[in-house]
């Protein structure tokens, strides 16, 4: 608790002193990155943060999970940055908050299924998606994530982010825009609703399709 004190051995002093357990900005020395809002014990002599109690663990791990995410950019069609926001709107989604999760929702699918890197690298090859790349995405992912679809997206032949990225896009809009993968379009819609959405509205075009096929 902010403001009780304790004893600890301090770096800078070279003693066994009192401390004050205060919020400060806290330095991971292993990446540079500063995390606001900790609670720390801070030595009553010299100032300086002498320990940080196991409540403060958490908040310094998950700082040191984000920094190993990774970053994919491409430069992409300018109608290809159009089916994000015809997609997120489908699923009634802020499309800023939605896109990193449907972006990386395709990578996960590309980095867990050789069948649909290979259809990702078809449609990146198609001519839909030979069009001046006047847009721009990018995106931080875990790098695991990101890794796994390189390695699968690179056996498919894909060999550039931009190529990764156009296929993708053109994929989500085979899958939701077009109907063409409703099962796909529930499990994505499942992502857009934990990024915002109000309403499925996909998944009732699947109820649809079902009804209109007699199962």
């Amino acid at each position: 608790m902010e403001g009780q004190k304790s004893r600890a051995v301090c770096g800078n002093c070279k003693d066994v002193v009192n401390t004050t357990f205060l919020t400060r900005t806290y330095p991971l020395e292993e990446s540079g990155i500063e995390v606001p809002g900790v609670l720390v014990a801070v030595c009553d002599i010299c100032d300086e943060i002498v320990a940080v109690p196991h409540q403060s663990t958490t908040r310094l791990r998950d700082a040191r999970v984000r920094r190993k995410d990774l970053s994919i950019e491409a430069r992409i069609p300018t109608h290809l940055e159009d089916v994000i926001h015809l997609i997120a709107d489908e699923f009634s989604a802020p499309v800023q908050e939605f896109r990193p999760g449907l972006l990386r929702f395709y990578l996960r699918e590309v980095a867990e299924s050789a069948e649909f890197a290979t259809r990702v690298k078809a449609l990146a090859q198609s001519e839909l998606a030979q069009a001046p790349a006047r847009a721009r995405v990018s995106l931080r992912t875990p790098a695991a994530l990101l890794s796994s679809a390189r390695e699968q997206a690179h056996r498919a032949g894909i060999a550039t982010a931009a190529e990764l990225m156009r296929g993708i896009l053109l994929a989500a809009k085979e899958d939701v825009l077009d109907g063409g993968e409703p099962e796909r379009t529930l499990r994505l819609g499942g992502a857009a609703q934990a990024e915002g959405a109000e309403r499925p509205r996909p998944a009732v075009r699947l109820r649809r399709t079902r009804k209109a096929s007699g199962d």
